[in-house]
């Protein structure tokens, strides 16, 4: 067979076109590889973000659990303390009312005053006994007045305590050992209306005391009692 130099161009061309497929598809079969390669790092990559994404999310879950839990614990807290210092409030606040009742504390407050006096006049065939203070008048506005109410009562200026006695030595009274000669001017603190108002009623407290002849003076004052 004679080969003219067409079959040699023809040759060449087939021979280049061949060497250019191959090598085209030798790019392209590493370019997939490639491909698949940066798809598996992307796709791990992305896995791993979401993955630490998850925990992250986990772990911020789990904090707010403990912040919620700490906030109950800390009004549990709160609640204790208050109801611990409304008890203390109170503890302080009895104390102190049994302070000013045994007269512990000086107290003040609203009130009122009744004096008792001997009468003046005594006639010549009378007995002098009927016209002075004894301890039962004394006892007498005593009584009325806490029947009343007062808070705290005291006798030319000595503080009734719960245990005390009034009773009379001649022509003078002793309050728990201690002597106090006419007149005798009674205090109390409390609410001045009634207080008043318990002192004049129709026959009685001032009714009686001025029908057994005792001079009486009464009215309303701002009363202060120092500590026994």
């Amino acid at each position: 067979m004679h080969v003219n130099g067409k079959h040699v161009i023809l040759s060449l061309v087939l021979f280049v076109f061949g060497y250019l497929v191959a090598v085209s598809y030798e790019q392209a079969q590493n370019l997939l590889k490639d491909e698949e390669e940066v798809s598996v790092e992307e796709w791990d990559r992305a896995f791993y973000y979401r993955q630490q994404l998850i925990d992250f999310e986990e772990r911020n879950n789990a904090l707010e659990q403990q912040i919620n839990d700490l906030r109950v614990e800390l009004l549990q807290l709160e609640t204790s303390l208050s109801e611990e210092q409304q008890n203390l409030m109170s503890a302080v606040e009895l104390k102190r009312d049994l302070q000013a009742y045994v007269g512990e504390l000086a107290i003040e407050g609203p009130g009122v005053f009744i004096t008792l006096k001997d009468q003046d006049y005594v006639p010549d065939s009378a007995n002098v006994n009927d016209y002075i203070v004894h301890d039962r008048h004394v006892q007498l506005v005593i009584n009325e007045l806490l029947s009343a109410g007062a808070e705290a009562i005291e006798i030319n200026g000595q503080r009734l305590l719960h245990n005390s006695h009034v009773f009379c030595v001649g022509p003078v009274i002793t309050v728990d050992g201690t002597t106090h000669p006419a007149p005798f001017t009674i205090e109390a603190i409390g609410n001045q209306d009634t207080l008043r108002q318990s002192l004049e009623l129709e026959q009685g407290v001032i009714d009686q005391l001025v029908n057994e002849r005792i001079e009486v003076e009464y009215g309303e004052k701002h009363v202060e009692m120092r500590p026994q």
